[in-house]
């Protein structure tokens, strides 16, 4: 009676025990296989025991691949007799409530589950002091570990059970649940894509935050090694699993019997479940057919009609349970519903939200983010890195808060566009990224042209707030150890405290100093040599090193490393040249597409016509290396050949207002 009274009847845990054992028991392998034994498997006989941050680190992803599938095929197997009218009627036939049914099906789901996940973090505990374990791990990690992987187990089951009796056929179970599990990222991600092809200055890149897998209950899983579940996480997968069970008491109450065998076990789910299934294919088919046809209207409304059209059919197929679903409502149905997705797809993108014009008002800008690589900001991006640093990407200066909303109005008030053959050196990607007082981003993208917008880029670029972020100054404001100089072949390696501390502060200075223009031209001319700080090693001996460029406007830098004689240990020399063959590049309409950015078929042409030249000397070829820009196959530069003595050939850029009477003097 005291059973009864709590919903609980053994004889129903001790038959589907007997009956189902066996998923325990492959459950208790596979985690034994997956942690315990992965421990002992290592293939040097030298190699030491490492400390791991969570067991996850051991085969994360085998004990993940069974984690993600056992939990559900416990629910699927478990709850089989809600699918199939016979089994369905025989335990609906016994002297139990439905609630008894439930329970004692969900605690015999949990026998099987749990015990094997606690059983195995208990042989994790016992096999810990082993010498022949070559991970390093404390009690709290095997308790984290085991409370972990039961919150997940149990969510998945619960997840699994609820699905069941929201449907009646067990394929259709299993294929919902694992959609349903990562349907979040999959509408994420289509209607960022939309969004973006749409909305002039969305983010596309950065409109969703990073780690996007943590809306995903199965991708996070996977991806556990690199985003470890957090307290919070558990804490509302827990909520989760007992909102889930509570519904699935309300809804198995009201379940018919007879609807086993069906599709969907509830007639007032089928409009979700069409409108779902259109808007999911609404959203790949648009974006497909906007894609490959440059968003022509035509083609866009084409694309989503034809996924509407396929998502209506295949829903009611599904929920009818066969092809033959032509009946006089149905068009007017299928109208009703795209009208309604269209629109839903329609309005956000379209002029009525005011997105494309909106620029936050001054009063409300707390601080601000410009640049070109906002996702590299660790502080909102890589915060599961222990290695990086966790730098604020904003900035609170009001001059500079001002020039970047300047920035952005002209921007807005313009609407330039990139063409799709756009030159890297004319056009500049910008992230702008608000942080407003209540808290709130607002963040745009877009691709800016440095012709007409002159005076705001410049006001942006030339401000100190800009450059400590674009060039990551708090780099050099960390204690480094020592600097590297890199060059091809050629290496220099300052260590000196007192050199380091110089070379520090001057390469600072360099950067805070550099103009607009400096900035422009280091997008075309090549670096003299890359620069590494190498910091101290932390505690596990890992190296942080961050990497700037050596630029040619870097005039104090250059100065203070020839006086110190390192300049020529590091930078490219005419001796280094065993000759340099130029040509005026007029080719590009003489040779087919796919040949165009071919320097070689370039030089061909011009030698075939007598108008190449080979330089030797050191002073025409000393012209060349300073004046130097990256190669861009452009009508009228000079395109020139550089063949090193030690072997290498390289291919650079020469413009009219680049070239010096010595290389004039040579030309043809």
């Amino acid at each position: 009676m005291t059973r009864s009274r709590f919903f609980f009847n053994s004889s129903v845990i001790r038959q589907n025990l007997r009956q189902h054992g066996w998923i325990g028991i492959i459950y208790t392998l596979a985690l034994l296989f997956a942690l315990p034994l992965q421990m002992f498997m290592n293939g040097d006989p030298n190699a030491k025991p490492q400390t791991v941050q969570n067991l996850f680190f051991v085969g994360g992803e085998i004990q993940m691949l069974f984690a993600v599938t056992v939990p559900v095929a416990a629910g699927l197997f478990l709850f089989r007799y809600l699918q199939a009218k016979m089994p369905s009627d025989l335990w609906h036939s016994l002297p139990l409530r439905r609630e008894h049914l439930l329970v004692s099906h969900t605690v015999s789901g949990l026998i099987l589950l749990m015990v094997p996940i606690w059983l195995t973090g208990a042989i994790a505990a016992m096999v810990q002091p082993l010498d022949s374990n070559m991970y390093i791990y404390t009690g709290s990690d095997v308790l984290e570990w085991c409370l972990t992987l039961s919150v997940l187990t149990l969510f998945l089951f619960i997840f699994s059970m609820f699905i069941g009796i929201c449907t009646g056929q067990t394929v259709l179970q299993g294929a919902v649940i694992y959609i349903l599990l990562l349907l979040p990222v999959v509408l994420l991600q289509l209607i960022n894509e939309h969004l973006g092809m749409y909305l002039y200055g969305y983010p596309r890149w950065f409109g969703i935050r990073a780690h996007i897998e943590v809306w995903s209950p199965i991708l996070h899983m996977v991806y556990v090694n690199t985003n470890a579940f957090s307290a919070g996480d558990l804490w509302m997968y827990s909520a989760l699993s007992v909102l889930l069970f509570a519904l699935s008491v309300l809804l198995y109450r009201r379940r018919h019997g007879e609807k086993a065998g069906q599709a969907i076990a509830f007639t007032y789910f089928n409009p979700l479940f069409k409108a779902g299934v259109m808007f999911c294919a609404m959203l790949i088919s648009g974006t497909y057919f906007a894609q490959l046809k440059q968003q022509q209207l035509g083609w866009t409304i084409a694309g989503n009609l034809a996924g509407a059209l396929i998502g209506y059919i295949a829903a009611e197929m599904i929920i009818r349970k066969t092809w033959q679903i032509l009946t006089r409502r149905v068009p007017l149905e299928f109208a009703g519903y795209a009208l309604l997705l269209g629109l839903l797809l329609y309005i956000p993108v379209s002029g009525i939200s005011g997105y494309e014009n909106r620029v936050p008002a001054l009063e409300k800008i707390e601080a601000v983010y410009a640049g070109s690589d906002y996702a590299a900001n660790d502080a909102y991006w890589n915060t599961n890195n222990p290695n990086t640093s966790k730098e604020d990407p904003f900035t609170e200066d009001r001059n500079y808060i001002e020039a970047v909303r300047k920035l952005h109005l002209a921007v807005a008030a313009a609407r330039p566009e990139a063409p799709a053959n756009y030159s890297y050196s004319d056009y500049r990607q910008f992230y702008l990224s608000y942080r407003l007082e209540n808290g709130r981003i607002v963040q745009r993208s877009y691709m800016i042209p440095s012709a007409g917008f002159e005076p705001e880029l410049k006001a942006v670029m030339e401000s100190e707030g800009y450059k400590r972020k674009a060039y990551r100054l708090s780099r050099l404001e960390t204690d480094t150890e020592s600097f590297r100089l890199n060059n091809y072949n050629k290496a220099l390696s300052l260590s000196d405290p007192q050199e380091v501390k110089e070379f520090k502060e001057i390469l600072k200075r360099e950067i805070l100093n550099m103009t607009y223009e400096d900035q422009n031209l280091t997008r075309v001319q090549p670096s003299y040599a890359s620069i590494q700080t190498m910091g101290k090693p932390d505690a596990t001996g890992y190296q942080l090193y961050y990497a700037y460029e050596w630029q040619s406007s870097f005039h104090e830098l250059g100065a203070w490393l020839e006086k110190k004689g390192y300049a020529d240990k590091i930078r490219t020399k005419p001796g280094d040249i065993a000759s340099a063959e130029i040509i005026q590049d007029n080719y590009n309409d003489r040779l087919p597409a796919a040949e165009r950015h071919d320097p070689e078929r370039h030089l061909e042409l011009a030698r075939s016509e007598k108008r190449s030249a080979v330089i030797q000397e050191a002073a025409p070829i000393a012209d060349i290396l300073e004046h130097q820009r990256y190669y861009s196959a452009k009508d009228g530069d000079y395109l020139v050949k550089l063949v090193y003595k030690e072997g290498r050939t390289d291919y650079m850029t020469l413009r009219e207002q680049d070239l010096t009477p010595a290389v004039k003097a040579i030309l043809p």
